[in-house]
């Protein structure tokens, strides 16, 4: 990485320095996000502003857990308040490295080989970083997170998905048992889903007319979230600031869901969409389960389709009664209740 080569039995991360990081990144800690850096690959990074906050609001739980860093910048007795204190204490974590500065890239300015006019109106949030020539800390820069913490954690994730890759590999030797439950985590997994959705947008929609803008998991399909931030926060408020055009709007669109409600609750219930919902979605179970069950290997293999019994039929009357077997061995019985009908 940047900096010295650790001796074999000097640790690799400074052990008076971690304890704040590790409290950044907690549970409690600064909020972090992914971006691609030009000319690596995806890194999580944290804004020196979030870092400012969170130093001036925190400073009885960094006496409490980090006093060693505190020590390390200065501040034994003194309390980080102003802005020089804190870039003090993000300095120590540059000087560590466990983290370093970056700044916005955009893709247009890296294309043309230097920076352009565009680089000035920076996202909240960028997408594209770039390692600064310039080290010091801010509290308006970007900071790229070097810290890994734990290696036993990252190689247990590792050795699942190895372990996954090699199952899905391994699907035509599952079990059927294993296959139908595999079907059925699948189906309600997606219903779930679409489930939310849905939800959301109605949701949505009903607070829209009203004049607010109410999400349910407002970063639930936000590419730059993982999957734990995405449910984070649970729901988003806020009241719009609409002109009488779009207030007109709002209130056609009330009137035009209100007729639409009473001209669909005269022809079907909230039963009969019940019923309906219910009966597609057992259907798509037992579909789901009779293609399984007819894979080869199974125990009910597939029937043959008409256009091979014409085929057996056209070739000679042996293949016909081996038709004639092959289906009697997956519905037996079926000879004698044809007896008994005639």
């Amino acid at each position: 990485m940047f900096g010295k080569k650790k001796k074999a039995n000097e640790p690799e991360w400074d052990q008076d320095i971690e304890p704040l990081m590790k409290l950044l990144l907690g549970k409690k800690g600064i909020k972090s996000k992914s971006a691609s850096e030009v000319g690596r690959k995806k890194v999580d990074y944290f804004r020196g502003k979030d870092f400012k906050k969170f130093v001036q609001s925190s400073e009885d739980l960094l006496k409490k857990k980090c006093s060693a860093a505190l020590k390390v910048a200065g501040f034994e007795e003194k309390s980080v308040s102003a802005d020089k204190d804190v870039e003090r204490l993000g300095a120590e974590l540059i000087a560590k490295n466990f983290c370093y500065k970056a700044a916005y890239k955009p893709v247009n300015a890296s294309a043309k080989g230097g920076d352009s006019g565009s680089e000035k109106k920076t996202k909240k949030w960028p997408d594209r970083l770039q390692k600064t020539q310039n080290q010091q800390f801010d509290c308006e820069g970007y900071y790229v997170i070097l810290y890994e913490g734990n290696t036993g954690w990252q190689h247990f994730l590792l050795a699942c998905i190895i372990v996954g890759v090699l199952l899905v590999c391994m699907w035509p030797v599952w079990p059927i048992w294993a296959k139908i439950g595999i079907w059925y985590l699948s189906v309600i997994f997606l219903t779930l889903y679409f489930g939310i959705l849905i939800l959301r947008m109605v949701v949505y929609t009903i607070f829209w007319i009203v004049g607010f803008d109410f999400w349910i998991f407002p970063n639930l399909n936000d590419e730059y979230c993982g999957f734990l931030d995405s449910f984070k926060p649970f729901y988003s408020w806020e009241k719009r600031a609409d002109d009488p055009l779009m207030l007109l709007v709002r209130f056609g669109s009330l009137a035009i869901v209100a007729v639409a409600v009473e001209q669909i609750s005269q022809t079907c219930s909230l039963s009969d969409v019940g019923e309906l919902v219910t009966s597609s979605y057992a259907d798509i179970l037992d579909w789901g389960v009779d293609r399984i069950m007819a894979l080869p290997g199974s125990e009910r293999e597939a029937l043959p389709s008409l256009q091979d019994i014409q085929n057996w039929e056209d070739n000679g009357t042996d293949n016909g009664s081996n038709v004639t077997e092959g289906v009697e061995s997956v519905a037996p019985g079926a000879e004698e209740d044809a007896a008994e009908e005639e």
